[in-house]
């Protein structure tokens, strides 16, 4: 059973190479972001969304969790009710990585692989890594009735960061992607800016980027009325240069 997780783990690692208000936020961890992300700017996963050109890095996380989808009947399109997923800041560590380039597609694949064959070891993991600290957390919430992507960084200290963000623009993952349990294509990398609802602590646009698992079927044959597919992704976070 290790063996198949390690094995797991390699196989996506290597692969991924070749009122809107958040809940109640837990108690702040006891560490400080890095204020400048020049360094992993430069860094920058690229596609064909468009660059985030004449903005500040702000933050780099991992997000690790569940896409959440419905089905109404077995020939129906499944669904969605979004994600939900924890925060993770990786580019405080990042930042000043001489092998940084040559991590950041890797990140995601194992975590995936760690939450889906291994749960009990993702801690361990990050922690390895330098990525244990939780920067906040991602939901949908209900904004003049539209469920809203929102990303709280609600770790951080008060007044912190949060934004509710729109879809502006979509690529499929690479070919190359990991595709967790299920075996299909990684979701979409996303190109994510407020529109409305809350923008506060300087952060207004965020990108979905290395992303692993999570995707649904074409249909919901065999599906059950609602199901949450596991996955991991890498948010870009943006905002104006002071």
């Amino acid at each position: 059973m290790l063996f198949s997780t390690i094995t797991a783990a390699f196989f996506c690692a290597t692969s991924a190479y070749a009122a809107a208000l958040p809940p109640a936020p837990g108690k702040p961890h006891n560490y400080t972001p890095a204020k400048n992300l020049d360094n992993l700017a430069k860094l920058f996963p690229q596609s064909d969304l468009t660059s985030p050109d004449g903005m500040a890095l702000k933050y780099v996380v991992l997000g690790i969790g569940t896409q959440n989808y419905t089905c109404a009947n077995a020939s129906a399109v499944p669904g969605t009710t979004g994600a939900v997923a924890t925060l993770y800041d990786i580019g405080t560590k990042l930042n000043n990585d001489r092998d940084a380039k040559w991590k950041i597609a890797t990140i995601s694949p194992l975590a995936l692989s760690m939450a889906e064959w291994a749960p009990q070891l993702v801690d361990m993991s990050l922690q390895a890594q330098g990525f244990q600290n939780v920067a906040g957390h991602h939901f949908f919430a209900d904004v003049a009735g539209t469920n809203t992507p929102t990303f709280a960084f609600d770790q951080l200290s008060a007044p912190y960061p949060l934004c509710q963000v729109a879809k502006l623009g979509a690529v499929d993952a690479p070919k190359t992607a990991c595709t967790g349990k299920n075996g299909l294509p990684a979701v979409q990398w996303l190109y994510l800016q407020h529109k409305a609802g809350i923008a506060q602590g300087g952060i207004t646009t965020v990108y979905r980027v290395e992303t692993a698992g999570g995707n649904k079927p074409a249909t919901c044959q065999g599906m059950p009325p609602t199901w949450e597919v596991k996955y991991a992704a890498q948010y870009w976070v943006y905002g104006p240069k002071q």
